[in-house]
């Protein structure tokens, strides 16, 4: 099935029916709002869940060393003014503002996905387009679970794609003034160092 497919809009899940479907949801199921309709994901697996947590604590630590203001968090649903009928979660993100307690967000400066078998080529380019149209987004990551590699998209280059391979390269995020190693995101998968 191809989850991109628009419905018509009589069809379509708004983002506030979609808040209220997946409240009634046990909390251990990932839903995200895609094209005004609800998609569960699959369970990850622990090298992919490895890898979030890895990236969230590079960014804490880089946040407790520099005093940064932003905030990194496990993904959360984030507004793509690009869909207002979707609520996508990337598995983790860079807020620019401080932490409200809700379960939406329209503030990241960084959005990242680590790819699964779940995440198509058309879903890839579908979250490159709308996660590049977060208003302060600056950069969007795919992390691969094939190789010790990343993508990063950035706004300043419009979108062009930045290859970073190999575990002795590093990841420049400017936005935050962060340099992430990739033997510390990969660290403790089969792609990275122990």
């Amino acid at each position: 099935m191809n989850t991109h497919a628009k419905l018509a809009p009589e069809d379509q899940m708004t983002i506030e029916e979609f808040l209220a479907f997946t409240g009634t949801r046990p909390d251990e199921e990932r839903w995200e709002l895609i094209e005004g309709r609800p998609v569960m994901n699959a369970s990850p697996v622990d090298f992919h869940q490895m890898i979030v947590g890895n990236i969230v604590a590079l960014l804490i630590a880089h946040k407790s060393a520099t005093k940064a203001p932003w905030y990194p968090i496990i993904g959360t649903g984030t507004r793509v003014p690009a869909s207002a009928n979707s609520l996508p979660q990337p598995d983790a993100l860079v807020k620019a503002n401080p932490l409200t307690g809700s379960s939406v967000t329209d503030d990241a400066l960084v959005l990242f996905e680590v790819l699964s078998k779940s995440n198509s080529k058309a879903d890839q380019a579908w979250r490159r387009r709308v996660y590049a149209s977060v208003p302060n987004c600056q950069h969007y990551v795919t992390v691969s679970l094939k190789a010790a590699e990343v993508v990063a998209y950035d706004r300043s280059s419009a979108w062009k794609e930045r290859r970073v391979k190999g575990t002795s390269s590093v990841l420049d995020l400017p936005a935050l003034q962060a340099s992430l190693p990739l033997a510390d995101i990969y660290r403790w998968t089969p792609l990275g160092v122990a």
